[in-house]
C-alpha cells in the first residue's frame, strides 16, 4: 500500500511541474543599396530592464539578406550590431521586435579652414546615435565619403585636425551629403580661459597619505572654461609646491602629458569653444606638509583630506575648517593667484593599501581612492551642506 501511495505522489508531482518556457526566434533583415551583406557578422546582446547583459552575447551571420536569433528569458531589449565593409551599424529593439538594417545613404563633405582652404591629414570618427563607433577615416585633401550608412539617423563626427578636436552632427537624408565643415584655427591664448563651473568648486585639492604613510599624495583639480569661439589647444598651468614630484595629469577623464618646471605643472589641454573641462595634476610630497601659491584668482578653494581627521590638520590663516561631513577646509574668502596656502599633517595615519594604487610606471603610490566617483560625490554632498545648511 505504501508503494502505491508513493507512486501516486510521484506521478502527481510530475504532472504539475510547470513547462519550461521555449525561446522564441526573431528574424532580422539587411538591405544594402547596390550590394549585399551576406556572410557578414551580426552580434546580439540581450539586455535586462537595467540595460545589463543577460547571459552572453551571441553571433550569427547574414544569409540571403536575413539573420535570426533566439530570445533570452529576462531580456526586454536587444542591442544588435552589424559589421559591414569596415563599418559597424546598430539597432536597439524591444523583445520580439524585428531589427531591420537599411544601408543606402552616405556622409560626405569637405573640411576647410576659415579661408576656405582644404584641411588635410584629419581623422574623422563617426559615432551612431546609440553611442558606439561606426567607422573611422583619414582625409588627405580635406574631402571624405563615409558609407553606406543608415537613413534618417543622426551621426556625430569627431574630427581631429589642427591639433584640436571638433564635433559636428549630421542627419542622413538631410545634410549628410556634400557638406562643407569650416574648422576654426584653435587658439593658444590663455586669456581665453577662466575658472568656471566645477563640482563642487572650481579649484579643489584632494590630499591623502602616500603608500608608506610618510608623505602626501595630492590631486589638484581646476575647472577651466574656454570662452573663445574656437577650440583652445595649448597648455594649462597649475602651481604646485616647489618640492612636489608630479606624477601625471588628466584632462577630463583622459590621461595626458604633463611637464614640471620651477613649481609649475603644465598640462597639454584641448577645450572646445564655450566648453568647460577639468584639468587634474597628481603629485607626491615626501613630507606631510606643503606650501604653494593658489595659482589662479578664485572665489572659493576647497581642500579635502582622505584618511586624516581635522585634529591632525593645520592650515594657513586664509583657510578654515568647513562644517561638512568629511575632513575639509575652504578658503575664508576670495583668493588671488599669488596668495599662499599651506597645509601640515601633524602625525602619520594609516597608509594607503597597496591594492588601491595604480601599477603603471612612475605611479607606484597612486591612490585611486582620491579620484573615485564615490569620493567626488561625497565631496559634492559635503560642500553643498557646508554652503546651504
Amino acid at each position: 500500500m505504501k508503494k502505491t501511495v508513493l507512486g501516486f505522489v510521484v506521478l502527481v508531482s510530475l504532472l504539475i511541474v510547470p513547462a519550461t518556457a521555449t525561446a522564441a526566434s526573431v528574424s532580422g533583415t539587411v538591405t544594402v543599396d547596390g550590394g549585399s551583406a551576406d556572410g557578414e557578422t551580426v552580434t546580439i546582446a540581450p539586455l535586462d530592464p537595467s540595460n545589463e547583459l543577460v547571459g552572453n552575447e551571441t553571433e550569427t551571420t547574414v544569409e540571403n539578406g536575413s539573420f535570426s536569433y533566439e530570445t533570452v528569458e529576462g531580456a526586454i531589449t536587444y542591442f544588435v550590431e552589424l559589421e559591414h565593409e569596415g563599418t559597424t551599424h546598430y539597432a536597439l529593439v524591444d523583445d520580439g521586435e524585428q531589427p531591420d538594417f537599411v544601408l543606402n545613404d552616405t556622409i560626405s563633405g569637405e573640411l576647410v579652414d576659415e579661408n576656405g582652404t582644404p584641411i588635410s591629414n584629419a581623422t574623422i570618427t563617426v559615432t551612431s546615435q546609440h553611442g558606439p563607433e561606426v567607422t573611422q577615416t583619414n582625409t588627405t585633401d580635406g574631402s571624405f565619403t563615409i558609407g553606406p550608412v543608415q537613413p534618417d539617423r543622426v551621426y556625430t563626427l569627431d574630427i581631429e585636425a589642427n591639433g584640436a578636436t571638433y564635433e559636428r552632427a549630421v542627419s542622413t537624408g538631410d545634410d549628410a551629403a556634400n557638406t562643407t565643415f569650416e574648422l576654426s584655427t584653435p587658439t593658444t591664448d590663455r586669456d581665453a580661459l577662466t575658472l568656471s563651473g566645477g563640482q563642487p568648486v572650481n579649484h579643489l585639492l584632494n590630499v591623502g597619505p602616500t603608500q608608506n604613510g610618510t608623505g602626501l599624495f595630492v590631486v589638484e583639480t581646476v575647472s577651466v572654461e574656454n570662452g573663445a569661439d574656437r577650440p583652445f589647444a595649448g597648455d594649462v598651468s597649475v602651481a604646485v609646491p616647489s618640492d612636489a614630484e608630479v606624477v601625471t595629469g588628466m584632462v577630463g577623464d583622459e590621461r595626458t602629458s604633463v611637464s614640471q618646471t620651477n613649481g609649475t605643472a603644465t598640462v597639454e589641454t584641448m577645450i572646445g569653444p564655450q566648453e568647460t573641462t577639468t584639468v587634474n595634476v597628481y603629485y607626491r610630497l615626501e613630507d606631510r606638509a606643503f606650501e604653494k601659491p593658489v595659482g589662479y584668482d578664485v572665489e572659493q578653494l576647497a581642500i579635502r583630506f582622505a584618511d586624516y581627521d581635522m585634529s591632525q590638520v593645520e592650515v594657513s590663516d586664509n583657510l578654515v575648517e568647513a562644517d561638512a561631513p568629511m575632513p575639509m577646509v575652504t578658503s575664508t574668502g576670495p583668493l588671488e593667484a599669488d596668495d599662499q596656502i599651506s597645509v601640515s599633517i601633524t602625525e602619520s595615519n594609516q597608509s594607503v593599501a597597496s591594492d588601491q594604487t595604480d601599477g603603471s610606471s612612475g605611479a607606484s603610490e597612486f591612490p585611486l581612492g582620491l579620484v573615485s566617483a564615490g569620493f567626488v560625490a561625497v565631496i559634492a554632498i559635503g560642500l553643498a551642506a557646508y554652503r546651504y545648511v
